[in-house]
């Protein structure tokens, strides 16, 4: 080879271009800049969808699959991953780094809007976000348990006590529980007294409906 042979005949000369790389290399080191924990966008989105009381296999064939195949006519994507839980379901869609991230956003909602009316009227609206390169992994977990108190009383302390003051803390993007117990009421209806005051189930279902309201304190 050229260099070789160069090298052998002029030793000197190949000492001093050695030098010369090495100097140029730690004044180039010096110059990098270097953060401890770099912003950097990641081009992922996740679709959170929640279907309460629906078995994997319902979460999806209602839900699963409508999303990919709506997520899949966007353009510039890499790769879909989905999983099916009991009453959630999530899609995650990554794209290519070339990809405008804030125009294949809008435009996957836009075809998640498409297929959000052949969902159960049971689903909830399908939540899409971006996962961001600082605030991709929690910060901080947490873990409640306790041997006197149930999950219920558990769950109403971190709902109502925990949460908020989490919240309050400055600095705080977003806090997330799992593993709660959500608060349902149970109605017994009695067939015959129903039918001797001439009362239908649906009656009480509307009357149900009507005195279950949230008003801002």
């Amino acid at each position: 080879m050229w260099m070789t042979r160069v090298s052998i005949k002029h030793p000197v000369f190949a000492t001093m271009v050695m030098v010369g790389l090495m100097v140029l290399g730690l004044f180039s080191y010096r110059g990098l800049g270097v953060e401890n924990m770099p912003n950097v966008e990641i081009p992922a989105v996740f679709i959170e969808t929640e279907y309460p009381g629906a078995s994997p296999e319902q979460v999806e064939n209602d839900v699963t699959r409508p999303i990919e195949e709506a997520a899949n006519t966007v353009g510039g994507i890499k790769a879909i991953r989905s999983s099916s839980f009991e009453g959630r379901s999530g899609v995650g869609v990554e794209f290519q780094l070339t990809v405008n991230m804030d125009r294949a956003v809008q435009e996957l909602r836009d075809r998640i809007s498409t297929v959000r009316g052949g969902f159960p009227r049971e689903v909830k609206e399908p939540t899409v976000f971006r996962q961001e390169g600082d605030n991709a992994q929690p910060i901080m977990q947490l873990s409640l348990t306790s041997h006197e108190r149930s999950l219920r009383d558990l769950t109403m302390l971190t709902d109502q006590v925990i949460v908020k003051r989490l919240q309050a803390v400055a600095g705080v993007g977003q806090v997330r529980v799992n593993g709660k117990q959500n608060r349902q009421v149970l109605v017994d209806i009695r067939p015959d007294q129903l039918r001797s005051l001439n009362v239908g189930i649906d009656e009480v279902m509307a009357a149900i409906s009507a005195t279950n309201a949230n008003l801002p304190a």
